[in-house]
């Protein structure tokens, strides 16, 4: 049996991704929203679609080992993650510039894999078809059923995935920006993560460090969804749980 799973930082847009997937391609069966990689596929399904955005920094190993995993990977403009809301907490923002940078550094681990393929965000809102043109030449036992264009015509969302989404919607570019009215949000998270600039750069969001201009005079934005993350302990303790079902995983596959 084969999985295609989706990964990437929180607010990225995999659950778009998942929605788009399900209606597009023709697979056996799929989690209603959100299950860990590490979690067996049912019985009787052949081709499997799940997606887990914690695993994206868990996966590495499995995911070498297992020739029937293959990995979809979401990467967005680090500015509006930041600046995301979910509607499950509308009054805070949902993720951080750290958390975006800890993810970046696992998905440049997958880079050049043939099961591995990254996706912007912004080309999907853009360009879906040729997005799909993409995945479907990396991942060609995937059966095409209709056009990522077609979405959201006929979708079957949960309602999981509808509150994720903030709302089943058509494409909408603006989104792309849509930062910019957030900037005391930008400037406090600017403020304490120094080399967002560079990594804009590094990543093709922007040319240079000409943006920040936009922050000039604007105030800072402290608060965060979690302030603090969690302590050495508990890091430590799921650290081992998680080389406990890499452990099992990989057990299983030598079955």
């Amino acid at each position: 049996m084969q999985r295609v799973h989706i990964v990437g930082c929180r607010r990225s847009g995999t659950t778009l991704m998942m929605e788009l997937m399900w209606q597009s391609y023709a697979f056996s069966g799929r989690h209603e929203h959100e299950i860990s990689v590490f979690e067996p596929i049912p019985a009787g399904e052949t081709l499997y679609l799940t997606k887990k955005p914690p695993d994206t920094r868990r996966i590495h190993g499995v995911f070498q080992a297992d020739p029937n995993l293959y990995l979809i990977a979401m990467l967005r403009d680090p500015r509006a993650v930041i600046t995301s809301r979910h509607e499950s907490k509308p009054d805070v923002y949902f993720a951080g510039y750290l958390r975006w940078r800890e993810y970046i550094d696992a998905i440049e681990r997958l880079h050049d894999h043939p099961r591995f393929i990254l996706i912007r965000y912004e080309d999907l809102l853009t360009d879906p078809d040729t997005v799909q043109t993409r995945i479907s030449k990396q991942f060609p036992f995937l059966a095409e059923k209709r056009k990522f264009s077609v979405y959201p015509e006929g979708a079957d969302v949960s309602d999981a995935a509808a509150q994720s989404l903030n709302g089943v919607r058509p494409f909408d570019t603006s989104r792309i920006d849509g930062w910019r009215a957030h900037l005391p949000r930008v400037n406090g998270q600017l403020r304490d993560h120094p080399n967002m600039p560079m990594d804009l750069i590094l990543t093709g969001y922007e040319e240079n460090d000409e943006w920040t201009k936009v922050l000039e005079g604007v105030g800072y934005y402290t608060q965060e969804y979690k302030d603090k993350g969690p302590g050495l302990s508990r890091r430590l303790e799921s650290s081992f749980r998680f080389w406990l079902k890499t452990q099992r995983y990989l057990r299983a596959l030598e079955r």
